[in-house]
């Protein structure tokens, strides 16, 4: 790691994993982002496909305050669960390899799926910078929301 670098890639993300568990699961009445909002960077942004009902580009922790908010009324559980980082030292880019669980809010059906996730963090503010997710059947959670056909 570079040596200005005060956080690991691992201790950002699990910081930014902890935080949107407990927003997915509270209540839409507890909500409250700004354990997520501590984790990201002002200019931050993620990218989610346009095959998703929650498709889009979402830019700074408002931007991400927008799509948890779209997240959490699809979805009242999203587990990042057995991530495997895969960094190069002295880069600021990792993989991450997982399985996601899903809940549907609406219908209570349960989805688990491999998921992957790049992630670009500033290894010195402690913040993530970019996040591109992968999903492996968008098909199959655009059916368990009751969109597509």
């Amino acid at each position: 790691m570079a040596s200005d670098a005060k956080y690991t890639a691992r201790e950002v993300l699990d910081a930014f994993y902890k935080a949107e568990k407990e927003y997915m699961e509270a209540a839409p009445e507890a909500r409250d982002f700004t354990g997520i909002a501590a984790t990201l960077s002002s200019d931050f942004r993620m990218e989610q496909t346009s095959a998703l009902p929650y498709a889009g580009l979402y830019v700074g922790p408002d931007g991400m305050q927008d799509w948890t908010r779209r997240m959490a009324d699809y979805f009242d559980v999203v587990d990042v669960q057995n991530p495997e980082i895969f960094e190069r030292p002295n880069s600021d880019r990792i993989v991450v390899l997982s399985n996601v669980h899903f809940k549907v809010r609406n219908t209570g059906q349960e989805m688990d799926f491999p998921f992957c996730q790049s992630v670009t963090v500033d290894l010195v503010r402690g913040v993530i910078v970019e996040l591109r997710p992968f999903y492996w059947d968008v098909a199959e959670v655009n059916k368990a929301l009751g969109h597509g056909k």
